[in-house]
C-alpha cells in the first residue's frame, strides 16, 4: 500500500520557503532605518542633555559669586568680558582620568567634547527704561553706575553636524547688584 495523497503534500516546498524568507527580508530591510534613526536620536538627546547640564552648572556658579568677582568683571575699555574653556574627556580608557574636566587650554588634556564661552556685559538700571538691555557699560565704569550684569553661557559641541548630531545651548541670565 502506498502513502496516502494528503501525507505526501504536507509541509513546505523549497520554493515556498524561499518566498517566505524573501518576504521576511523585505520587511526587515524596511525596519532597518528605524533603528539607525533611533541611534541618531539617542546621541542627539544625550548631547542636548549634556549641553543643558553644563550650561546650567556654569550659570549657577556665576550667580552665586559676588558682584565684583574677577570672573564676572568686564575688562577696562571693553563692552564684554569673555572667557573660553573646553571640556576634555582625558584618556578614554581610564575612568575618572585627571585630564577630564574644564580647561582653559585643552591641547594637553585629551579629546575636546565641549566648548564653553562665558560672556559678561554690565548695565545701569536705567537701561531697562525701554525694557531692553541694549546699552552695555564699558569695563572701567565706576561701580556705582553698574547695577546689572548679563551673564551668557554658550556651550557648543565640536562634533556638531558631523553626522547630523551635536547640540549646543545658550543660556542668559541677569544678575542684579
Amino acid at each position: 500500500m502506498g502513502t496516502p495523497k494528503h501525507c505526501r503534500d504536507a509541509g513546505f516546498s523549497i520554493i515556498e520557503a524561499l518566498i517566505a524568507a524573501a518576504i521576511l527580508l523585505i520587511i526587515a530591510l524596511g525596519l532597518l532605518p528605524l533603528f539607525t534613526r533611533s541611534i541618531s536620536d539617542n546621541v542627539s538627546g544625550n548631547d542636548a542633555s549634556q549641553a543643558t547640564n553644563n550650561s546650567r552648572t556654569e550659570v549657577e556658579e556665576l550667580l552665586q559669586m559676588p558682584f565684583n568677582n574677577t570672573r564676572i568683571v568686564v575688562p577696562d575699555g571693553s563692552l564684554v568680558g569673555q572667557t573660553k574653556d573646553f571640556w576634555t574627556a582625558g584618556d578614554l580608557t581610564k575612568i575618572g582620568d585627571a585630564d577630564e574636566g574644564w580647561w582653559a587650554d585643552a591641547s594637553t588634556h585629551g579629546t575636546t567634547l565641549w566648548n564653553r564661552t562665558t560672556e559678561v556685559r554690565q548695565y545701569s538700571i536705567s537701561d531697562l527704561d525701554d525694557g531692553n538691555l541694549d546699552h552695555p557699560q564699558p569695563g572701567g565704569t565706576q561701580p556705582t553706575f553698574i547695577q546689572l550684569k548679563e551673564l551668557t553661557v554658550i556651550i557648543d559641541n565640536p562634533k556638531k553636524n558631523i553626522f547630523g548630531n551635536g547640540q549646543g545651548i545658550t543660556l542668559k541670565v541677569v544678575k542684579p547688584f
